[in-house]
């Protein structure tokens, strides 16, 4: 069995426990969403950032948006002028190096068993932790899709948005560029959840993947961590792995973020949940995790 929690305890007697359930832990279930990456100052959706300033202030003056999820969203007058930003906002996500809480996290996990389901679309868990342990259920900018899904398939889309990156020329790029599906013709789209998304194949194994996973270990002492979740997609990470907490005989859930309520009273004997800085708090656990091998 776990050791629970059955009092209030300082923070850094809460990390510590949580250190101690990593340990105990036969399986981490990991659950990452936008505030892993914007604690690392790769912030997508606030506006006018010192992020969005270096890699997009040129598509911020031409089409008068002060974000990078505003200019997802903005009605684009062609393909071309939505392809170029597309492919600018590609290239970043896959050409960033891994951000200090992923490299944090796997420097926690180790050689832990876990799976990791996300909804971040920019790739940074992949850069440190397996692909095959990923489930990405929005996506990611890896991929491309038809616009019009004539197939289930998905292309590896890095090679092209490198050449369409370099191809920019005032916020757009030209028509014979814009990728176009290779069964159809028709204009291709990033394999992201936004006006359209394609559940095909592949997304369809990564799901089976992640229930086979949780279901193998559903008696086992599974860890649930879940990491800068805030009110956007609740129901993708968050409220699946409350109700697991509350059903399996063994769960243990951590929860942190900027903002985080307090545990469910249903599993607050369960739940560690921390009102706190995701990145401040993994490189502390990370100090307190060594400073116990040096002391062993």
């Amino acid at each position: 069995m776990f050791k629970g929690m059955d009092k209030k305890i300082s923070k850094r007697e809460q990390l510590k426990l949580i250190l101690q359930w990593m340990d105990e832990a036969e399986a981490v279930v990991i659950g990452g969403a936008s505030g892993m990456s914007t604690a690392c100052g790769f912030d997508y959706y606030t506006p006018h950032t010192p992020f969005f300033k270096k890699y997009f202030s040129d598509f911020g003056e031409i089409y008068h948006e002060p974000s990078c999820w505003q200019l997802l969203y903005h009605r684009y007058h062609s393909d071309e002028e939505r392809w170029a930003y597309m492919a600018r906002s590609g290239c970043v996500m896959l050409d960033l190096p891994a951000g200090q809480t992923y490299t944090d996290l796997h420097a926690l996990i180790d050689d832990k068993d876990h799976y990791i389901i996300t909804t971040n679309q920019d790739a940074q868990f992949a850069k440190v932790f397996d692909p095959d342990r990923i489930f990405t259920i929005q996506g990611d900018a890896h991929w491309m899709q038809c616009s019009r899904r004539c197939t289930e398939e998905i292309y590896p889309s890095e090679e092209t948005l490198q050449k369409l990156n370099a191809s920019i020329a005032d916020g757009k790029l030209s028509a014979e560029l814009v990728p176009r599906c290779p069964v159809c013709g028709s204009v291709m789209e990033p394999w992201v959840k936004s006006f359209i998304f394609q559940y095909g194949r592949y997304w369809k194994e990564q799901a089976v993947k992640y229930k086979a996973y949780l279901e193998s270990h559903a008696h086992k002492k599974v860890l649930f961590l879940a990491l800068g979740i805030g009110r956007m997609t609740p129901e993708f990470i968050k409220i699946p792995f409350m109700n697991m907490t509350y059903s399996l005989p063994d769960a243990r859930l951590v929860l942190i973020n900027k903002g985080e309520s307090e545990p469910l009273a249903e599993i607050a004997g369960k739940t560690i949940a921390l009102d706190a800085d995701i990145l401040e708090t993994l490189h502390m656990m990370v100090e307190m995790k060594k400073e116990a091998v040096n002391c062993a």
